[in-house]
């Protein structure tokens, strides 16, 4: 979210001077990433403590929140503090979570944000979420495997959807056409994760549900329970 929203911030700013008489008029929206900065803070010093307390503060510009009682000369500045300690912010919880946590959240925010979108018809196969991922994929320019790794394990071999070797990383896609179908994926995935961990340390599980899993928190827990492990349910 960090990271998004300092994007967001820093091409509002690249906005050309010239498409205005007034050049700071194109900078009235930067109440909204001030406020996302002001809202992310409470979490990144929740969970890393008294030096994130030292490092970030909220932004308090006062009544110049409002852009109607703000010299609307001030506006770029505004918005140009509220890039930079978003920038700051992401670059920070980057250090703390490492880079490798931090690239495999960005993959499972663009699942989250992209998948359903991609798909205009309810899926027949899995392989049909399996080719709209890999658009994703590729349209990102993300380095991954598709199908090309085999993993042994006991009396059978496991062939993961997706492998980011970089990110020391497996991907498997599910796909819940009905109610039963939905205990029958769990069973799968608890029969994939030690398999794939054999090889990789990070396993991400995606499900892509047709309309059966009605408790989202209660399915994803207890597969989640186990380290490194990562459940997305992406609702029709």
């Amino acid at each position: 979210m960090a990271k998004a929203a300092a994007r967001g911030a820093e091409r509002a700013c690249e906005i050309p001077s010239g498409q205005t008489e007034l050049p700071w008029m194109v900078c009235g929206g930067y109440p909204a990433y001030i406020n996302e900065y002001n809202l992310l803070v409470p979490f990144v010093i929740k969970h890393f403590g008294e030096e994130a307390e030292r490092l970030f503060q909220p932004i308090d510009i006062g009544k110049a929140i409002n852009p109607a009682d703000a010299v609307g000369a001030m506006w770029r500045t505004y918005l140009e503090l509220a890039s930079a300690r978003l920038n700051a912010l992401t670059a920070y919880i980057q250090t703390k979570v490492g880079r490798t946590d931090f690239q495999i959240q960005s993959i499972i925010d663009l699942i989250n944000t992209n998948l359903r979108p991609t798909i205009f018809e309810d899926p027949e196969k899995e392989r049909d979420v399996q080719n709209a991922l890999e658009t994703l994929f590729r349209v990102r320019g993300i380095d991954y495997r598709r199908e090309k790794i085999t993993i042994p394990y006991s009396s059978k071999t496991f062939v993961p959807d997706f492998t980011f070797e970089s990110l020391d990383l497996a991907l498997e896609v599910k796909l819940c056409k009905s109610a039963e179908n939905e205990k029958t994926i769990i069973d799968d995935i608890n029969a994939d994760i030690p398999a794939f961990q054999t090889k990789y340390k990070n396993v991400v599980f995606v499900v892509y549900d047709i309309g059966h899993i009605r408790d989202v928190s209660l399915f994803k827990s207890g597969i989640e329970s186990n380290p490194d492990i990562y459940v997305q349910v992406i609702k029709r």
